[in-house]
């Protein structure tokens, strides 16, 4: 398998496995509008030759809003910047997704408008305001929110989307035992703290059907942050994820080539287990910053799309380079 040759999935012709993901930086304006600035940034890297980019990580609803310059996708008004994007990335032959969160209690009133919720009560620093446990009704209505929001990605020729469970996201919040310390229907154990993720997927595919491309994006695993606090944990999500039917896992991972901690009797890179446990096209992502540890990730042929880090993006002729390097 090569880096650099064209693929297909589904009805899609994608012309290499190189796949932009969003960095930290949000550049939306203040109404969460597609700013200038993001459009040449994403700009520049569809002609230099990305053959997919994840747009940005975008709010599903204002309750859901982490940053004030955050790109959102909760509003018919952020659908005509986003459509005129990705028109202009589509002619450079990009296949275009688009990133859907939720910040729950990593955000504050000023940014969200009312008190943030969460799984359970938690004040998350002193950027963040307490937030509040969500309840079924809650749940019920974050889930439309990503519905509607699925939705408008497709009214902006998004060829494909991506559930956020990382970045500290609502989500994230609900799947960890560090955080959900709750012991109903969406707390205790992984497939409970999963319903809510579950949930939202159903809501979007009964939305937009199989019209639009679904990955789920979720938290490093098997580290010492009590995300997944477990190899059983782990199966048992990728088995929710298999069940579900989506269409591309992307674990969020410290380092490509992670293993888990030496306490637990298990030692091949995470990546490993994830590909094994699922069989579904994997994103793959961790820290590559080098055209060796590139080539290494490579060589397992593991991954359907590789997302580079943004370092490596900085060189003028990034392309290029990593031509150079991986053929030699």
């Amino acid at each position: 398998m090569s880096l650099f040759d064209s693929f297909q999935v589904g009805k899609f012709n994608i012309k290499n496995r190189i796949l932009v993901c969003p960095s930290s930086n949000h550049q939306a304006d203040v109404r969460g509008v597609v700013s200038q600035s993001l459009f040449e940034n994403l700009l520049r890297l569809a002609k230099q030759g990305a053959g997919a980019i994840i747009i940005d990580s975008t709010y599903v609803c204002k309750q859901g809003r982490g940053h004030n310059m955050q790109l959102g996708i909760s509003e018919e008004e952020h659908v005509p910047g986003l459509r005129n994007m990705v028109r202009i990335l589509k002619e450079d032959g990009a296949f275009i997704g688009l990133r859907l969160s939720h910040a729950g209690a990593r955000t504050n009133t000023n940014i969200c408008g009312e008190t943030p919720i969460g799984p359970s009560i938690h004040n998350l620093g002193k950027d963040f305001d307490a937030c509040r446990e969500f309840d079924e009704h809650d749940a019920n209505e974050i889930c439309t929110f990503f519905g509607h929001a699925a939705e408008r990605a497709q009214e902006a020729d998004i060829d494909f989307i991506e559930i956020n469970a990382s970045q500290g996201s609502l989500l994230e919040q609900t799947i960890s035992p560090a955080f959900n310390l709750r012991y109903d229907e969406y707390g205790g154990d992984i497939k409970n703290r999963m319903s809510l993720a579950v949930s939202i997927i159903k809501e979007i595919k009964r939305r937009v059907g199989s019209e639009l491309l679904l990955s789920f994006f979720f938290k490093n695993l098997l580290e010492r942050d009590g995300f997944l606090s477990s190899l059983p944990d782990l199966k048992k999500l990728l088995k929710i994820l298999v069940a579900e039917k989506v269409d591309f896992i992307h674990p969020d991972l410290a380092h490509v080539l992670i293993k888990p901690t030496e306490d637990d009797e298990h030692d091949e890179p995470v990546l490993n287990t994830v590909a094994k446990n699922s069989q579904i096209d994997l994103i793959v992502e961790g820290n590559i910053k080098s055209t060796p540890v590139l080539k290494e990730v490579l060589g397992s042929n593991l991954g359907t799309f590789y997302c580079l880090d943004k370092s490596l993006y900085m060189r003028q002729n990034w392309y290029q380079f990593l031509q150079k390097k991986i053929s030699s």
